[in-house]
């Protein structure tokens, strides 16, 4: 239980302002969940602002009921034009009101007003931002602008993966402190590998599986690509896609086209951690063949591989992306050419006939990558 003069003193008081937060969809909303839970079961008492979208209230209402009493969850709203401007205020006047011991933005948009809150207050106040990938190099001009100006005031940069800090502007790379620190999981708050039962109903061996919103930066159109020479090894193989499937037309049509359709079930969003803990248990590969994007839309680590390793699941994933920082080959899973179906066959050949192989450097791995260790560095730069 955390006292009332922790609640209060300023030494243990963060505010973080996030583009994205559970219960809705997205890596950067779940990253920011991990960051507050870890600070909370360290004793700090966090302010979270962030928008929560794609989800219904009431499901929003019971995930912030489910959180410590040390993280209160602040929604934006949106109103119009108004929208933007709106949210800045609110954050100033967060700022305002509390002697914040740090001060953290992550997202698009929050790194825009964190370079506000540092022009404001100058060396009065400390501003951290977590980048990820994506919001770091934006195709729109004044975007870029914007985002790259934002990144100059920053205090300190954190970076998910030594790939995101590498797409981090020359200049920012050179004047600002950029420091690592990768994705995380709390495996104390996933269901243990013994509560939980496959799910019956899923067909096919091996199973694959992607777990994240369906887009192009995701990469499963080329699981599906190397699907029907896949097919020629193991008949029976199926796809499953798990994930926010609002822009999937694109990626029915490439199923169609190369009449796969019993080979591949989209299953959309699953409701709650434990159906997506089943779906770990139930698959035999988990595969991200992440794919970077002209617009600047980039993978910048892949958390859903942690989850999946965390559950014994060894991953495949892409090079030239952050995932190169997820897996580790030989340890955790395999890194292929996304695009060479050649090489993504002869990967799942291995890693099916080494599984065994895997399931030691997993358990290694999953622990170095708890929050309850990752937290230290972070709190170290205090």
């Amino acid at each position: 239980m955390i006292s009332e003069t922790n609640l209060c003193s300023s030494a243990m008081n963060i505010l973080l302002v996030a583009s994205e937060f559970p219960p809705g969809p997205g890596g950067i909303g779940r990253h920011a969940a991990d960051l507050s839970l870890a600070l909370a079961f360290r004793g700090y008492f966090i302010d979270v602002y962030s928008n929560i979208d794609y989800v219904e209230k009431d499901k929003i209402s019971s995930f912030a009921n489910e959180l410590p009493s040390n993280v209160k969850l602040h929604r934006f709203i949106r109103f119009g034009i108004l929208t933007y401007p709106l949210r800045i205020v609110r954050v100033i006047n967060a700022v305002r009101r509390h002697n914040y011991c740090r001060i953290i933005f992550t997202g698009k948009f929050p790194l825009w007003t964190g370079g506000v809150i540092k022009i404001m207050y100058g060396k009065q106040r400390k501003v951290e931002f977590f980048v990820h990938g994506s919001e770091i190099n934006p195709g729109n001009r004044i975007n870029k602008i914007i985002t790259h100006w934002a990144l100059s005031e920053a205090d300190i940069i954190w970076a998910v993966s030594e790939f995101t800090r590498s797409i981090l502007p020359v200049k920012v790379r050179l004047q600002k402190e950029a420091r690592i620190l990768p994705n995380g999981i709390h495996t104390n708050i996933w269901p243990g590998l013994d509560s939980i039962e496959q799910y019956s109903d899923w067909k096919g061996y091996p199973k694959l599986l992607t777990v994240g919103s369906i887009s192009p930066r995701k990469g499963q159109h080329r699981v599906i690509n190397a699907l029907p020479l896949l097919i020629e090894r193991f008949p029976n193989i199926h796809y499953h896609i798990v994930g926010m499937d609002s822009n999937a037309v694109y990626l029915r049509d490439l199923i169609s086209t190369l009449k796969l359709d019993n080979n591949v079930t989209i299953h959309g969003c699953l409701p709650g951690r434990m159906e997506l803990a089943r779906a770990f248990k139930t698959s035999d590969i988990f595969i991200m063949l992440s794919e970077n994007q002209p617009d600047g839309d980039v993978e910048g680590f892949g958390i859903a591989i942690l989850e999946a390793n965390n559950y014994g699941l060894p991953a495949i994933g892409a090079f030239g992306c952050g995932i190169e920082d997820a897996i580790c080959p030989g340890i955790n899973g395999e890194l292929v050419n996304g695009a060479d179906v050649e090489s993504i066959t002869n990967t799942v050949i291995k890693v099916l006939e080494q599984n065994q192989k895997y399931s030691l450097g997993i358990q290694e791995w999953v622990r170095r990558h708890d929050w309850s260790f990752l937290i230290n560095d972070f709190l170290k730069a205090e």
